[in-house]
């Protein structure tokens, strides 16, 4: 009797341990009745599922000295307000263009992302680099794009194009202790960090990456430990009811 108990006991524990571990691995919105704490992510346009903290996302901007013989433009940073900053460009000597004047304005404005790219997921704000003279042909600024807490981690920087209304990605690396994403931008524009959600089979399938169907998996196994220990619940109620009678 109490090895079959036992095994009962196993099964059960074995559920509990699938549905934990699902709870753990999974984003906020598995636990039903408990609200998931704020993102600390500042957004223009929080996305379905994000829980916004209220605040709204600070522009940034930069005025670089330009030099006496209006040759070369003074490298510098450009970072939003936030605490830490949401958005940030490193801007080499001489990457911008000379102008006749004595300084030049570098601005980031956060703006809400204007659909997605067909294999990744936006997990933050569209940010629009833009200055009073354009990029020297052949630069490139170094940006820095925080993400949010609640989506999957970026690991990619995707370029936004309005007037053709498609995405390119850029190559990035990740940064999980800071949460940012840094790539090397070949232009003024619009860009936006982005986690990889979608991948293509060989054979043209789509396939899921991440955590989306872990829940779904953990209920599944749940029913089957539950089905599966059913019948020895029954043995043992069954004999219990023979002991008593006897």
């Amino acid at each position: 009797m109490r090895r079959r108990f036992n095994g009962a006991g196993l099964l059960l524990a074995a559920a509990a341990a699938v549905y934990l571990a699902a709870a753990w691995l999974s984003r906020p919105g598995f636990y039903d009745g408990f609200a998931p704490p704020p993102d600390s992510y500042r957004w223009v346009q929080p996305p379905a599922g994000v829980t916004s903290n209220g605040q709204k996302p600070l522009p940034g901007q930069a005025v670089l000295a330009v030099s006496s013989d209006h040759s070369r433009v003074a490298g510098g940073t450009v970072a939003t307000g936030d605490q830490p900053p949401q958005a940030e460009v490193v801007i080499q000597p001489g990457a911008l263009v000379a102008p006749n004047l004595d300084t030049v304005s570098v601005e980031l404005t956060p703006q809400a992302a204007a659909g997605r790219p067909a294999d990744a997921l936006i997990v933050g704000n569209l940010y629009c680099l833009t200055s009073s003279v354009s990029l020297t042909q052949g630069e490139q600024l170094q940006l820095i794009l925080r993400y949010s807490d609640q989506l999957p981690g970026a690991n990619a920087v995707y370029r936004y194009d309005d007037e053709t209304r498609s995405w390119v990605e850029l190559r990035a690396v990740r940064n999980p202790k800071a949460a940012t994403v840094t790539a090397a931008v070949p232009a003024l524009g619009c860009y936006a960090p982005a986690a990889h959600s979608i991948a293509t089979t060989s054979s043209g399938a789509t396939v899921v990456v991440g955590n989306r169907w872990l829940p779904y998996v953990a209920a599944g196994t749940i029913l089957l430990v539950l089905f599966a220990g059913l019948p020895l619940y029954l043995r043992l109620r069954r004999d219990g009811r023979s002991r008593s009678k006897s």
